[in-house]
Order: structure tokens, then C-alpha cells, then sequence
């Protein structure tokens, strides 16, 4: 299906040279640090980061924890970890309340992650959180709760990934009583799910596994860097499900877990979401753009355009342009074993990452790991109280 979704005209056109015209807003200079809940479907098994790709890795601690907890994932795949999924304890108004209280300036939610499902009312793709799950609206009450609380919005979006990060569920085990049975990403039909709690939905639609592997050199993450490269209506479906999220909940950060922008340099449809947000977030200010775009690994001409966000990291000098760094204060999905094993940063910790990376020209946006009931432990409870 073609792009669906129109772009906002205005001041901007998808090009870095016209791009380049962007001013980092000053609200961002003065906001110094952020909250980020990280948190999603993958947070339901509590069994750490990259969950949904894990679990199709045989031997692999996710693919051990997964089968002596669910199954083997020829039967029962991701899909159906996001029915365990309910967020039954989730409170999104007493959570942004406390991470206001605590000194947090901005606040970020997940839109997706590279597992592909949506977790807004998404109008193009149906594997969303309003349709299952937790059946909720899980960005439209985040959203709420953050403009309750005078707080900056954001929202994180990863999917563009989910081509090439779902592939080790094209595979099969080689070894034991399952070796040579595929796990159901590539096989598995819409037709399968009848009498499903699944039935009437497409987990191709889900996992986007019908093409071929990529080479080794994937996980260097770039584009193309030996990827399977996606056809337009890939592209086409990003753009649409990108922009749908813009135009429902006006965000005013939009981060993209890509190197530079998604598909770049391969394909301009991060360009493309990009300019129109600018020119929408213009509108909706009568003429100022207070919007912040986030991107990875930026060059020199990049930086003109959006915000560089460092993962995990801080640079060795001080910048001249505003920049952020995204860290966590244990796993970036929840993870049982960070809380009993004592993983998270202390308060200490994260003290001088602040005042480190402030001094630098930066801001800090600082990931909380959420359990798949909604709740934050108490450990967390008490850092954030210290």
C-alpha cells in the first residue's frame, strides 16, 4: 500500500540543507534532564533487554528463560508474549507525578519498539496496544499524565529496526527434540489464528519476516552495512505509523533509535518525517518551532539539523551545540536480575553523570526500567525518594 499519511508544507522540505535551518529550542538549553519509561511488552518477562530477539537465539539465556517459562518458540512466539502482557498495576499519572517531584524536566515514553508493536491507537498497524495487551492507550495516557504535570512530552520510536531484528525468528534449533521445526515468525499465517486469542490479526504484519537474512555485518547496525533492505512499502508504513503518532499526540521530542535518522543512508523517508514535524510543530506554535529531533552517530552537517543523543555516553569536551545523553539506571527492558543482583546506578551515580555531562552542554535523559505490570520496584522507589 502507498503512503498513506500527507506532509505537512511549511518552512521545511526533506533535505538536510533545508533542515539545516533548525535552532535548537531554548526550553531544551534550560531542561538539563529528562525521564524516560522505556517500557513495553518486552518488559513483561522481566528478563532484560531484547527480549522479542532473544528468545529466537537458541542456547541463549533469553531462549533458556523463555522455554521453561512459556514454551518453545516454535509455539509460542513474541506475538503471544504481548497477550501476557496486561499492565495491570499501571499508573501513569502517580509515575510522572513522582518523576516531576524528583527534579525531572521532560518526559519520554516508548511510541514502539524494534519488537513492532505500536502502543498508541495506531491507525496502520493493528498488532497495537489498544487492540491487545493491556488493551490501553498506553502513549495517549502517558501524553496525559505529562501535560497534567506541565511536563514536555516525548516519544521514542525504534521500529525501523524490526526488518532486520526480528530475523533470528526466521530460524529453527539445530540441536534437541525441536531441531529443524521453524519458529513461527516466517511460517506462522493469519489463517493459523483461528480460534486464537490472535484470530483476525496477521503476525507477518508483526514480525515483517518474509524476505531474506542479512549478512553478519547487521550487527554493525547502519544501513545498508549487509542488511536485507526493505521494500518502499516498508518505508511507506513507517512513514504513515510515524506521522499518525505526530498528528494524534503532538510530542514535543521525537527520539529515533537509529544512526542518524531511520533508513539513512539508504532511503529519505526519516527526512521526510522529520520536515513534517518541524512544519506541523510551526503550526501548532503560531510560527515557532519548540520541537527536538533526536539522532545517533551525527556528522558535523547532522547536527546543523537535529540533536546529537549519545547512547551510554558522554563526549570528551564541551559542545558547542546542545546534545543529550540516553542511559538507564539498570537494563533498558526490566530485568529481574538487575534488581537482585543489586545492578542499578546509585543516586551518587547519577549525580555526577548530570553534572558531568550539564558541563558539557548536555542534558541527561535517564531510562527507569517499569515491570510489566506498570509498577517501578522498590528500589527504584527508594532512589527516586532519596
Amino acid at each position: 500500500m502507498a503512503q498513506q499519511e500527507k506532509a505537512e508544507p511549511g518552512k521545511f522540505s526533506p533535505t538536510w540543507e533545508s533542515l539545516s535551518q533548525y535552532e535548537v529550542p531554548e526550553w531544551f538549553r534550560n531542561a538539563k534532564f529528562g525521564i524516560w519509561a522505556h517500557w513495553g511488552p518486552q518488559c513483561q518477562p522481566e528478563a532484560g533487554d531484547w527480549y522479542g530477539r532473544g528468545m529466537y537465539e537458541e542456547g541463549g539465556a533469553a531462549y533458556k528463560w523463555h522455554l521453561e517459562h512459556y514454551g518453545h518458540p516454535s509455539e509460542f512466539g513474541f506475538k503471544d508474549v504481548i497477550n501476557e502482557w496486561k499492565a495491570e498495576k499501571w499508573n501513569p499519572e502517580r509515575l510522572v507525578a513522582l518523576f516531576k517531584k524528583t527534579g525531572a524536566r521532560y518526559f519520554f515514553a516508548m511510541g514502539n519498539h524494534h519488537d513492532n508493536m505500536d502502543l498508541w491507537d495506531s491507525k496502520y498497524q493493528s498488532w497495537n496496544s489498544v487492540n491487545m495487551g493491556p488493551k490501553r492507550n498506553v502513549l495517549g495516557e502517558w501524553e496525559k499524565a505529562a501535560r497534567k504535570n506541565k511536563l514536555p512530552f516525548g516519544v521514542s520510536i525504534h521500529s525501523s529496526h524490526a526488518w532486520t531484528w526480528y530475523e533470528t525468528a526466521q530460524g529453527a534449533d539445530k540441536k534437541g527434540p525441536y531441531a529443524g521445526i521453524s519458529y513461527d515468525a516466517r511460517v506462522v499465517t493469519k489463517e493459523d489464528g483461528k480460534g486464537k486469542w490472535w484470530e483476525g490479526y496477521d503476525p507477518q504484519e508483526l514480525y515483517v519476516q518474509n524476505h531474506a537474512l542479512s549478512g553478519h555485518a547487521w550487527v554493525a547496525w547502519d544501513w545498508p552495512e549487509g542488511t536485507s533492505v526493505p521494500p518502499q512499502s516498508y518505508y511507506d508504513n513507517f512513514f504513515d505509523r510515524t506521522v499518525d503518532m505526530i498528528n494524534k499526540y503532538h510530542p514535543d521530542l521525537v527520539y529515533f533509535d537509529d544512526s542518524v535518522l531511520p533508513f539513512w543512508p539508504i532511503n529519505d523517508t526519516g527526512l521526510k518525517v522529520v520536515s513534517h514535524y518541524y512544519n506541523q510543530n510551526m503550526k501548532l506554535h503560531k510560527g515557532n518551532l519548540n520541537a527536538v529531533v533526536f539522532g545517533k552517530k551525527l556528522e558535523a552537517k547532522h547536527k546543523e539539523a537535529i540533536v546529537w543523543d549519545v547512547e551510554k555516553g558522554v563526549p570528551s569536551e564541551c559542545q558547542d551545540k546542545a546534545w543529550q545523553t540516553c542511559s538507564c539506571l539498570g537494563t533498558w527492558h526490566y530485568n529481574r536480575s538487575a534488581y537482585e543482583d543489586n545492578w542499578y546506578k546509585s543516586a551518587g551515580t547519577v549525580i555526577h553523570m548530570l553534572i558531568d555531562i550539564v558541563s558539557k552542554n548536555g542534558n541527561l535523559l535517564l531510562s527507569v526500567p517499569m515491570k510489566g505490570n506498570g509498577t517501578i520496584d522498590d528500589k527504584e522507589e527508594k532512589f527516586w525518594k532519596t
